[in-house]
C-alpha cells in the first residue's frame, strides 16, 4: 500500500504527453508532466526503462500520483514526521511566520525543512515537558536559534581549547554543529552536524549531556527526534526515564513560548 510523503525508487514504463507511468513496489503510479524535473530544467525527458527518486503525493487518486521534483522529495521529507507529531501533540492554534532568507543567512546554512514546519506550526516552546525547541527570533536568547548558535560555537571553543574532548564526527572535514534543541533542567543541548555536501534533510542529530562531555549521535531528523521523545520511543539514554520525570499529560502537550516566556 502507497502511503503520502513516502519515497520510493520507481521505473518508467509509458511515457504520455501529459505525464509518465511509473512502478513503485509493485504498484503503479503516475506523475504528472509538470512533477518531472525536465518540465523546469534541461534535464532530458523522461524514457521507458528510467530509474528515479519519486515521493507519492496523493496515494488516494487513481492511480496515484508522483512527483520526481526535488523540491516535492524535500517537503516530503519534512512532512514524514511533523505530521504524526502533530496528530498526537496538537500544535497551539497558531505558529509562526518567519523570514527564513534572513535567518539562513545570519547562520550561513539552509536550514531542514522539517525544522521550519516544526517552527510555522508550532513557533518555539516545550515539548514534552523538558525538550526545548529552539526558534529564530525568540524574545529571550536562551532560546532564540541564532543567538544560541553564536553563544554555544563560543562555549564550545573554549572546552575544548581546555581540553574537553570534540565528539568524533566534528573531526571529519569543515562540520560544525548548529543548536537546535535544548532539555530544560538538564542543561542537554541538541545540535544539528552540519557538514559540507550532506543534505540538511540527512543532518545527523549530536546531544551533548548538559554537566558533562558526553555525546549521543542519531542519525534522524530533529522532527523524528521529537515524535521519538513524545511517543517513548527513543534510545537516547537521556530520555530513558521520562515516564519519572514528566506527568503523564504532559508527555504529548506543547507549551508555547507565548505563554511560558509572557512575552
Amino acid at each position: 500500500m502507497l502511503v503520502d510523503h513516502q519515497e520510493y525508487d520507481v521505473v518508467v514504463t509509458a511515457v504520455a504527453p501529459v505525464g509518465i507511468a511509473v512502478r513503485a513496489d509493485r504498484h503503479d503510479g503516475f506523475i504528472d508532466q509538470t512533477k518531472h524535473p525536465s518540465w523546469w530544467s534541461d534535464t532530458p525527458r523522461a524514457a521507458v526503462g528510467d530509474r528515479m527518486r519519486a515521493v507519492v503525493l496523493d496515494a488516494t487518486r487513481t492511480p496515484p500520483r508522483f512527483s520526481a521534483l526535488p523540491s516535492d522529495l524535500q517537503t516530503a521529507r519534512g512532512l514524514r514526521h511533523t505530521e504524526p507529531l502533530v496528530r498526537l501533540c496538537p500544535p497551539p492554534g497558531s505558529g509562526r511566520t518567519v523570514k527564513w532568507a534572513a535567518v539562513q543567512e545570519a547562520l550561513g546554512i539552509v536550514l531542514p525543512a522539517d525544522y521550519k514546519r516544526l517552527v510555522q506550526t508550532y513557533g518555539g516552546g516545550l515539548f514534552a515537558g523538558m525538550l526545548w525547541l529552539l526558534e529564530p527570533g525568540c524574545p529571550d536568547a536562551m532560546y532564540d536559534l541564532v543567538a544560541q548558535t553564536a553563544e554555544r560555537e563560543e562555549i564550545l571553543a573554549e572546552l575544548w581549547e581546555a581540553g574537553e574532548d570534540k565528539p568524533a564526527e566534528l573531526h571529519e572535514g569543515n562540520a560544525r554543529l548548529v543548536p537546535w534543541g535544548y532539555v530544560e533542567g538538564a542543561g542537554h543541548f541538541l545540535y544539528w552536524l552540519v557538514q559540507p555536501g550532506v543534505e540538511p534533510e540527512k543532518w545527523t542529530v549530536l546531544l551533548n549531556e548538559g554537566r558533562g562531555p558526553l555525546w549521543e549521535a542519531y542519525p534522524v531528523s530533529c522532527s523524528q527526534f521529537i515524535l521519538d521523545v513524545v511517543t517513548g520511543t527513543t534510545t537516547s539514554f537521556y530520555f530513558t526515564a521520562l515516564d519519572d520525570i514528566v506527568d503523564p499529560e504532559d508527555r504529548t502537550r506543547f507549551t508555547p513560548n507565548s505563554q511560558i516566556l509572557g512575552q
